[in-house]
């Protein structure tokens, strides 16, 4: 896949050669200027989004994003940086992205297998968790509500198995000096990057249109979409980023952005994604420290938080964090939802009404086959997985993927010598930080959605790394 490099290459206004020379020198240069170019891009992009009319600001979007493939100039770093990018833009609900994200993860998964095909393949954990959910799923698809619906929902996890499967073994081998974490990690900081910036710039030119309801959105579609997004990746990403650099031009722009996600982060309003971020820099600041520095830290917290609504029970800050200013008890509206959820499980409690069908908060009835990939729900992911796979389907799920990535978790956590580039501590507060958001949010088996890609990627980087802890 890499092109053997010239000494003088010819110039030429071919649109492929100017994406190479582009990506060859950024290659090349300094992390000053791998940082900067996001920084200036974005404020181009969210200019682009709030002025140009929808059917371009796509385009722009996606122009803009693929200019960040920094880590090589081959085309297989174009595909694999373009892929969450569509999954990410499925948000808006257009054909062209919602399709194209099942052709990705195929054409991914099919060109990483070519490409280690002489290779011995590692076992991955998460991997063959994920295709033993979709076969599952296959097999009781015609037990489903709607069986037809269960088995495209089994196809796609089964892309996704395939996918985690054979991508981190190319970046391996195309990459390295870098190796699948580290390229990841830095995908996804650049992507963190832009996407914060020009939401930043997009409020500044069409400040009505960034808040619905009073909650800041951005370019987004839904509020609890962006808080997820910045709570469980980019606030651990840009965190960590920070501290592996000295005081200079990068480190500050930087904590910049940090400032401004976490600014943009509360703004939302998101109480699953806030708190989601809370524990994700918890976990990358208690991860370095002793048990005894852990336990006085907690303490010192539970006496704040304590101080606080003792303070002031009926109105307090952290009751009108939970409940949002309402007077309900359910606060906001996930109670009747998830009891609601509990009694559809009891109608099918063994193999569950299928991957997929479950329709959050409505009559079985109304359900109809819907492409939209990324609509967060006031759901529950593992309340969710109840419904549709059963207590069979939840008990292989605990068994062969939630039981070991808990212990990858702790055992890191506990670990004495981490790497030094603390690279395994960030995927555990993504992953800390992801389980607890979809206990509020309905994503975790639901492929379409960016935060499901992105979120199983990383845990299947941790296992893979688990035995160099």
């Amino acid at each position: 896949m890499n092109q053997p490099r010239t000494s003088h290459p010819s110039l030429t206004t071919d649109g492929v050669t100017t994406m190479a020379l582009v990506l060859h020198f950024l290659h090349r240069k300094s992390s000053h200027v791998r940082i900067t170019l996001p920084l200036v891009i974005s404020l181009v992009a969210g200019a682009s989004v709030a002025i140009f009319p929808e059917g371009t600001l796509f385009i722009s979007l996606a122009t803009s994003l693929v200019l960040f493939v920094l880590v090589s100039n081959n085309l297989y770093d174009l595909l694999l940086y373009a892929c969450p990018l569509i999954f990410l833009f499925a948000q808006f609900q257009i054909a062209a992205f919602d399709l194209t994200r099942w052709m990705f993860l195929l054409l991914l998964g099919l060109l990483s297998a070519y490409l280690i095909r002489k290779q011995k393949l590692a076992i991955n954990p998460v991997a063959i968790g994920i295709s033993l959910m979709a076969f599952y799923s296959m097999v009781t698809s015609y037990l489903s509500y709607y069986p037809t619906v269960s088995l495209l929902k089994s196809i796609s996890v089964l892309l996704l198995a395939v996918f985690l499967l054979f991508v981190a073994p190319a970046i391996q081998l195309l990459h390295p000096r870098i190796g699948a974490t580290e390229y990841m990690l830095r995908m996804y900081l650049y992507m963190a990057i832009l996407i914060v910036i020009s939401n930043a710039m997009f409020f500044s030119i069409r400040p009505s249109a960034s808040f619905l309801g009073g909650r800041f959105r951005g370019w987004f579609m839904n509020p609890n979409g962006i808080g997820a997004v910045y709570g469980v990746f980019f606030l651990p990403i840009l965190g960590f980023e920070i501290g592996k650099h000295r005081m200079g031009f990068v480190k500050l722009g930087l904590l910049f952005t940090f400032l401004l996600a976490a600014i943009e982060l509360l703004a939302s309003q998101s109480r699953a994604g806030i708190l989601a971020g809370v524990a994700s820099l918890f976990i990358l600041t208690l991860g370095q420290k002793r048990w005894a520095s852990r336990i006085i830290i907690v303490g010192m917290l539970g006496l704040v938080v304590s101080a606080i609504h003792l303070g002031d029970p009926e109105n307090d800050l952290i009751r009108r964090f939970v409940y949002r200013n309402e007077i309900e008890l359910e606060g906001s509206g996930r109670l009747p939802v998830w009891i609601e959820t509990w009694n559809r499980f009891l109608a099918r409690p063994l193999f569950g009404s299928g991957l997929g069908v479950a329709n959050t908060g409505s009559s079985m009835e109304s359900v109809v086959f819907s492409t939209g990939g990324y609509t967060i729900e006031k759901g529950n992911s593992f309340l969710g997985a109840l419904e549709e796979l059963g207590l069979v389907g939840v008990t292989g799920l605990v068994a062969t993927l939630l039981v070991p990535i808990w212990r990858a978790c702790w055992k890191g956590l506990n670990a004495v010598n981490l790497p030094k580039d603390k690279s395994n501590l960030v995927l555990i507060a993504i992953i800390v930080a992801g389980l607890f958001n979809a206990t509020f949010e309905a994503w975790l088996l639901s492929v379409g959605s960016f935060l499901c890609f992105s979120f199983w990627i990383f845990a299947s980087l941790l296992l893979n790394t688990e035995s160099d802890l």
